[in-house]
Parts: C-alpha cells; sequence; structure tokens
C-alpha cells in the first residue's frame, strides 16, 4: 500500500507541473495545486488513519481544490482591483477658486486687460 500512495504522490505532483506549465487563471492554478496538495495530503493521511489512501485521497483532492478555487478567485480579484486603480490613477481633486481680471502692460507700454483662473488656496 505504501508504494501505492507514493506513486499516487509522483503522479499527482507530475500533473500538477504540466498543468501549471499551461496559460490558466490565478482561480484554475489554485484549484489545481490545491487538488495536488490535498490529494497528497489526504492519501498520507487517510492510509496512516485508516489503512485506505485512495479514499482519502479523494476526499483530500476535493478539499484541496475548493481551497485552492477560492484562494485563487480572491489573488484573480485583488490583481483586478490593483489594475483597475493603476488604469484609474488617484482619485480627481476638485480644485475651487475664482476669475480675476488684471491688467497688464507689456514692455512697450500698452496695457490690456486678462482674465485669469485664481484657484482658492
Amino acid at each position: 500500500m505504501r508504494r501505492n500512495t507514493i506513486s499516487m504522490i509522483v503522479l499527482s505532483v507530475v500533473l500538477t507541473a504540466a498543468v501549471v506549465g499551461c496559460e490558466t487563471t490565478p482561480v484554475q492554478q489554485g484549484a489545481l495545486m490545491g487538488g495536488a496538495l490535498g490529494a497528497g495530503a489526504g492519501a498520507i493521511i487517510g492510509n496512516q488513519v485508516h489503512g485506505q489512501g485512495g479514499s482519502g485521497a479523494l476526499i483530500g483532492a476535493a478539499a484541496g481544490a475548493l481551497t485552492g478555487a477560492i484562494v485563487g478567485d480572491q489573488v484573480e480579484r485583488s490583481r483586478h482591483q490593483a489594475a483597475v486603480a493603476h488604469v484609474a490613477g488617484p482619485p480627481a481633486r476638485t480644485v475651487t477658486g475664482h476669475y480675476e481680471n488684471r491688467i497688464v502692460r507689456t514692455p512697450s507700454g500698452e496695457t490690456y486687460e486678462e482674465r485669469v483662473w485664481v484657484p482658492d488656496r
């Protein structure tokens, strides 16, 4: 039975490495990694406690996949929020002020009136 458990763990690690190399979302990666780790842990615990590594592997794979998918979803959400915040930039600042008319004198001595925006301090 020990040989079967070891071969199941090795197979899980190899399949996880093969799938992680593919282009997947963080949710999918989390589910696969969690499923593989859960299957390995479940097989070891199930074999040690009950002498049945197969049923423990199935329960561990299901629990690990669910946990991995939840963690992957949270990672994806935080990445999305960071990307949206980066694209949007900092929040717009409301600038208050008023217009003033100023008289400007040129170097040649001419004068004219100019309307300028003066922000409040």
